[in-house]
């Protein structure tokens, strides 16, 4: 089959089923020599609108319309916000796209046939069990499977007359979170406790499982619980759940078997259902069934722990020495530390044009003036900063950020799995984390932790910088003269006792200069104080041109000081010559109101702990005046 680039978005792979419809599409195309981009975010998880924005943000990374077909799995849809920006995202694709477990427009969609699934359940509750004080918890409305699922229950207790009680319905999330509140509201509520507990999904059951477990409450004798997904934290929880199994692996493969076909040109199904599968289990009162795949899960959770202990152990060795480190090499080799420990096959840092600098040496103030758009935009190339190849760090080159990673686009020989994540603090955009064919769990909560650790790192530096960049502006405010740009005498004062001791150390001379701005005065009384301070900038300017490693200082209002390092007077000698030369230029060049003229005088001092700056500027300012007064001569002459 010739080679074809896939792209898939989605938000989380937290729960087995999208981790599975996840390996369905991973195998399928794989096997078919096909690549899969997957531009993976986590929204939901948070109540920051910023975080949330900053990590769906991903999903302008790529120009779609480079690739040959695109996947949207139901979940990128779970937010209002998620969902007009991946619909508005869409409306400008032009390759063939097939939804996941819900349906838009006329794209050809894949489902599992959720109904079928709970209503099994909930007849099973009702009828074998006789239940009738049923609590629901609801996945994310406005999903299709949450919504098909729930439409399932109230089916069933309507053809058995059992009434529908608003109470006993909770608003679920597919989460944690989702879970926690239902139980909240079950044990603060009013009415009877309810015989059983029916979730949307294993994550919200196990939740409520655990909590009401820790209230006191006896699963199954005081209340059954039951889920959907049949999860592996399910199967191997004491109790085991009763739920739902979905073939969500086969719903993978069969939205890239629908995805090729669209590519190919061949008619494809509007939509294509696959059946789920009623698991009773323990934590409804029934003998567990024999679930073929139990031994497997077991070894799963074995294995899943043993990965979550490792991640753990270095998270925190990579948070620890990044909150130490303030700069880019700092950062980076944290990073690589972290990389080389969980060994990826492929791993890279691809960046935004200018991140080094920005971030991590000017702080990017400007940031703080950027609309959102401005901040979340990646630039038009994106640089790779890591690139981590088979337990080698290499060097690779920038590519055009509308590519995403541009090895997806070259022959390969197989096909490969390319996973992004965003890389970001709220709504700023550093660039992405790719992960290739990794067998690191990308979808667990202990990966969005080290996501969103990497972006408050960075912010934490840029912030840094910002503040060290902020104190050195104070700083040159006190150092520097504020017309000119030099340094004035506070500087002067602090750079002196440095240039000794370099002087002292390598047996060095100083060369201490006295400059005098000529007629002054008289280019003020009779052009203005204006064309005054142009000659004293230009002066100034000449000077610090031609200064090298020495320091130009602005003594007074039309005098300077020069100070350095020189080994004999022939050496200063070249420096004035060049400043001289300089002059010329400029007031052949420059025809304004004045010219610009100065008298200088210098010498190279022998340098001892009783070397006085005052000292020195006193010989210094005797020989400019004698310059001073040999040019009244001859211009008197």
């Amino acid at each position: 089959m010739e080679h074809k680039n896939i792209a898939v978005l989605m938000t989380s792979m937290d729960t087995t089923d999208q981790s599975d419809i996840m390996r369905g599409i991973e195998e399928w195309a794989k096997y078919n020599g096909c690549n899969v981009a997957v531009f993976l975010w986590f929204t939901g998880a948070f109540e920051k609108e910023k975080h949330n924005l900053g990590e769906i943000n991903i999903v302008n990374l790529p120009d779609l319309n480079l690739f040959d077909g695109v996947i949207v799995i139901a979940n990128a849809m779970h937010l209002e916000y998620n969902k007009n920006k991946i619909e508005k995202l869409l409306l400008k694709v032009e390759v063939p796209i097939v939804c996941v477990g819900f349906s838009l427009r006329d794209y050809p969609s894949v489902f599992m046939d959720g109904y079928e699934g709970m209503r099994a359940l909930v007849e099973h509750i009702v009828k074998d069990h006789g239940k009738r004080k049923i609590h629901f918890v609801k996945g994310i409305e406005g999903n299709a499977d949450a919504d098909s699922r729930y439409q399932a229950y109230l089916d069933v207790l309507t053809e058995n007359k059992i009434p529908i009680v608003p109470e006993r319905i909770s608003q679920g999330d597919f989460y944690i979170t989702g879970g926690a509140l239902a139980a909240k509201e079950i044990l603060s509520s009013t009415l009877t406790f309810p015989e059983a507990i029916i979730c949307a999904n294993d994550t919200m059951a196990i939740t409520i499982a655990d909590i009401l477990m820790d209230r006191g409450h006896r699963i199954p004798e005081d209340v059954i619980i039951a889920g959907y997904d049949c999860s592996l934290e399910g199967q191997v929880h004491s109790p085991k759940i009763t739920s739902v199994r979905t073939r969500s692996k086969e719903l993978g493969e069969a939205a890239c078997k629908v995805l090729l076909d669209k590519v190919n040109g061949k008619e494809v199904k509007d939509c294509t259902y696959l059946a789920d599968e009623l698991i009773v289990n323990e934590s409804c009162g029934c003998q567990s069934k024999a679930f073929s795949q139990e031994q497997e899960y077991r070894i799963g959770a074995l294995g899943m722990e043993n990965e979550r202990r490792k991640l753990l152990h270095q998270m925190i060795m990579l948070e620890k020495h990044i909150i130490e480190g303030n700069t880019f090499e700092e950062w980076k080799d944290c990073i690589k530390e972290f990389i080389k420990a969980i060994n990826p096959p492929e791993f890279y840092v691809c960046a935004n044009e200018g991140f080094v600098e920005d971030i991590f040496e000017l702080g990017m103030m400007e940031q703080e003036d950027m609309s959102i758009e401005e901040r979340l935009a990646y630039s038009h190339n994106v640089d790779v900063i890591i690139a981590y190849q088979n337990g080698v760090f290499k060097n690779h080159s920038s590519f055009e950020s509308k590519q995403a990673f541009d090895d997806l686009f070259r022959d390969t020989e197989s096909g490969k799995l390319y996973i992004f994540s965003p890389l970001h603090y709220l709504e700023r955009n550093f660039g992405y984390f790719v992960f290739v064919d990794s067998s690191f769990t990308v979808g667990n909560q202990l990966y969005v932790s080290w996501l969103i650790n990497m972006g408050d790192a960075i912010e934490n530096i840029r912030k840094q910088s910002m503040l060290r960049n902020a104190m050195k502006r104070l700083d040159d405010m006190y150092i520097r003269d504020s017309l000119t740009g030099v340094y004035n005498r506070f500087g002067m004062e602090r750079y002196f006792m440095e240039l000794k001791k370099k002087c002292l150390m390598t047996n060095t001379g100083m060369q201490i200069s006295f400059v005098d701005v000529d007629g002054l005065k008289k280019i003020n009384d009779k052009c203005g104080h204006e064309e005054g301070d142009l000659i004293i900038k230009t002066a100034a300017k000449i000077l610090q041109k031609k200064a090298g490693k020495s320091y130009v200082i602005r003594y007074g209002g039309d005098e300077f000081v020069i100070m350095g390092m020189a080994k004999s007077e022939q050496e200063v000698e070249k420096y004035w010559q060049s400043v001289d030369e300089e002059i010329t230029k400029y007031n052949t060049k420059h025809k304004k109101l004045a010219d610009l003229s100065i008298s200088y005088g210098y010498d190279v001092f022998k340098i001892d702990v009783n070397t006085f700056l005052e000292d020195c500027i006193r010989v210094t300012d005797k020989k400019m005046y004698i310059d001073k007064n040999r040019k009244k001569q001859q211009r008197q002459e």
